[in-house]
């Protein structure tokens, strides 16, 4: 009798083995999958983290910051079957009710990465046993915030004011520019470049403004040079004068003919001009003028708008000229230069050519180091200017006097825009500038963003 029960149980037990058999097989693949999904769900918020950072230090246009979120992903997620969507976005600080509060003195731009990737499943399960199916997918998003620099900083716009800022986005010419029309097929169409360009500028001191109105201490300011194959800025009488700033050793027919001396361009790189000996066709068409550091952006974006461009193109004034405007640094309050200049070059084009190959020159003899280390301190190959604010001695710079006693820091930069305009071509600017600091945008929006990515700080800050 024990013996046929013992057999019955062990029967039993065969049977519940056998029935428990796809409940814990279930369990296997849930458990399997299921720690794979989490895995894959840390990984691909991994893959945001660092995507939003990268997006939120570059300030890139849309389509390279898609780009870059996609190659993050693909290198954090060696699994996956496919990426079903990835989504970068960048959100300024009046669409953020946080940002915007009465008690934020910092204003901020935010970068959020998300994604979601397709992950073919080990056990898909059937009619027997669960599983995640043939494929689950799993999201992850990060956000990131650059805020606006904590310090305020003296930035310093060198604006192309040649004839074909007046183009619109396409490269066309308005009608009464017939002369200078480009082959470009179609009709101008509203707005042109430099009207755009000037509304830039006033979103870009608005948003400084959001700043100064936050502090009582030293505040953001702003000046501007303008060129064409010329500068133009005031005498001591107040009259306007068109200036060379280069020194021509003599003069041919041409513009192109004349012979410039390199070496003494450079020696007087610090020292304001006279009058131009020659203004080329078309460049005293031109209406624009120096504007001085201040923080009054009412009084600097209203003489801005009244600006006009035309004539030809050639960087190398704007930057000799902002030499001369940044160690002169004559502020509206009559406070020293803040410790942080940002000095931004904006142009539509690549310099004229004669003007192309003089810039290169400039350049190998030390123009745009001389500028760095002026401000920053450092050798210079140029004379003393002993009207202005910098010190040279034995050929060294004892570098700008800041309002805090902190030691200056520059950043040169340079923003190519305009239809058909590679930025790689004017070789000059760019080894000037460096490449890093070299940027291209296709519409007001990226000017603009870009803009506010070199106010920003360099890196932006996860947020929760």
């Amino acid at each position: 009798m024990i013996m046929k029960l013992k057999k019955h149980q062990s029967g039993h037990a065969a049977i519940l083995f056998v029935m428990c058999i796809p409940v814990l097989f279930g369990i296997f693949t849930l458990a399997s999958d299921g720690a794979r999904a989490l895995q894959s769900k840390a990984r691909l918020e991994d893959a945001a983290e660092a995507a939003v950072l990268a997006v939120s230090a570059y300030g890139e246009e849309d389509d390279v910051s898609t780009q870059t979120g996609k190659d993050y992903v693909a290198h954090y997620m060696h699994d996956m079957s496919n990426l079903v969507d990835i989504k970068v976005e960048k959100i300024e600080c009046s669409e953020l009710p946080e940002c915007t509060a009465d008690d934020n003195d910092r204003p901020f731009v935010e970068y959020q990465v998300s994604g979601r990737t397709k992950h073919t499943s080990w056990f898909p399960g059937n009619d027997v046993t669960v599983g995640f199916g043939e494929s689950f997918d799993v999201t992850g998003m990060s956000k990131a915030r650059k805020f606006q620099s904590s310090q305020p900083m003296d930035i310093t716009f060198i604006i192309d004011f040649s004839g074909s800022m007046n183009y619109d986005w396409k490269g066309h010419a308005p009608p009464d520019m017939a002369e200078e029309v480009p082959n470009v097929p179609g009709r101008f169409s509203p707005p042109s470049r430099l009207s755009d360009l000037k509304d830039v500028v006033q979103m870009v001191t608005d948003e400084l403004q959001a700043y100064n109105n936050s502090t009582t201490g030293p505040k953001h300011r702003v000046a501007m040079t303008g060129y064409n194959r010329r500068t133009v800025n005031a005498g001591s009488g107040g009259k306007f004068i068109v200036r060379d700033q280069r020194i021509i050793q003599s003069t041919g027919q041409y513009d192109k003919d004349d012979v410039v001396n390199f070496s003494k361009t450079i020696k007087q790189q610090f020292k304001p001009k006279g009058k131009a000996g020659r203004i080329p066709n078309g460049d005293e068409l031109a209406e624009f003028n120096d504007i001085n550091y201040t923080s009054d952006f009412s009084t600097f974006n209203k003489a801005v708008k009244g600006f006009k461009a035309y004539g030809g193109t050639a960087s190398l004034q704007g930057l000799i000229r902002a030499s001369q405007i940044v160690s002169y640094h004559i502020t509206k309050d009559k406070e020293e230069a803040n410790p942080k200049q940002l000095i931004i070059i904006l142009s539509d084009g690549v310099d004229q050519g004669h003007y192309l190959g003089q810039i290169q020159k400039l350049v190998n003899k030390g123009m745009c180091t001389n500028l760095r280390n002026a401000i920053e301190g450092g050798p210079v190959s140029a004379d003393d200017n002993n009207a202005d604010k910098i010190e040279f001695s034995g050929g060294y710079s004892s570098g700008l006097p800041t309002n805090t006693g902190e030691d200056p820091s520059v950043r040169i930069a340079m923003i190519g825009f305009g239809h058909g305009y590679d930025i790689h071509e004017n070789t000059g600017l760019l080894n000037c500038v460096g490449e890093e600091n070299a940027f291209s945008a296709n519409d007001k929006d990226e000017i603009l963003n870009l803009i506010m990515s070199l106010v920003s700080e360099e890196v932006g800050h996860l947020a929760q």
